[in-house]
């Protein structure tokens, strides 16, 4: 851990700022190219103020590792999913957006972390009259299209800030459940507190020194390393097939098998 700076983005926010503070539980489900949610069931969080927001999951620290083991094997549309290993971070997967520098910083998990930074690329949302109530509010339902899916957005103007689970943001009150089309991304509300007397810290990111293999990428440079990724695999997967003397044809997909955010 000695190669870890941890940044801080917002320091502690005080319980004298408790009416414009609060955090949103939900469920993260991702299914990169699945079908359907065919991934492991994550807890995540969003902690907010009126400045910042700061979104995790997959984080260790919010899982029981055996729970998470009992879902190892999932069926979707008629077809199992198996995942072996480890799937949490010590620091998790975030997002952190700062609505000043209209920017977004966020981290992933491939073989080893991945360190972005972007600024917030804005989504047309379509505000629909349809509602729901998810904690005691009543949520305005929203479409929008971003990075190759359209979503579906449950909203609250009884929190009007922009923000919202991952990267989904931009609406006239805070978001608190969002799923695309066919749920391979699929956010669902559990709780909220608003206002909120926990002492956060609204955004932490941990970052490599320079020096290490990862620095701060852009989304460009991020769509190339999926687009090399995809290219190893697919190499990889026809000098298996070699080795046990397949002839069956090799397609280890595109980038929809590694990211819910497709760019084309």
């Amino acid at each position: 851990m000695r190669f870890l700076i941890i940044f801080y983005f917002f320091a502690s926010i005080s319980v004298c700022n408790a009416q414009s503070q609060g955090i949103v539980y939900y469920g993260h489900i991702e299914s990169p190219g699945k079908g359907g949610p065919a991934g492991l069931d994550f807890n995540a969080y969003l902690a907010f103020n009126k400045e910042a927001s700061y979104y995790v999951t997959a984080k260790d620290s919010l899982e029981n590792q055996s729970e998470l083991e009992k879902q190892q094997t999932k069926e979707v549309n008629g077809k199992t999913e198996i995942y072996l290993g480890k799937h949490t971070l010590p620091q998790g997967k975030q997002v952190y957006y700062n609505r000043q520098k209209d920017s977004l910083w966020w981290n992933k998990k491939y073989k080893e972390p991945v360190y972005g930074r972007e600024k917030r690329e804005k989504i047309n949302w379509k505000l629909e009259t349809e509602t729901k109530t998810f904690g005691g509010l009543t949520c305005h339902k929203a479409t929008g299209f971003f990075r190759g899916k359209t979503y579906t957005a449950w909203y609250t103007k009884k929190i009007p800030l922009p923000y919202g689970p991952w990267k989904l943001q931009g609406l006239p009150g805070l978001i608190l459940e969002a799923y695309d089309e066919k749920k391979e991304m699929y956010l669902y509300f559990k709780s909220v507190e608003y206002p909120t007397q926990l002492n956060l810290t609204v955004g932490s990111i941990v970052k490599p020194k320079e020096d290490h293999k990862y620095n701060w990428i852009s989304i460009d440079e991020y769509k190339e390393l999926l687009e090399k990724i995809v290219e190893k695999n697919k190499t990889k997967a026809i000098l298996i097939a070699k080795q046990i003397g397949s002839n069956v044809e090799v397609n280890s997909g595109g980038v929809e098998t590694l990211s819910v955010e497709l760019f084309n």
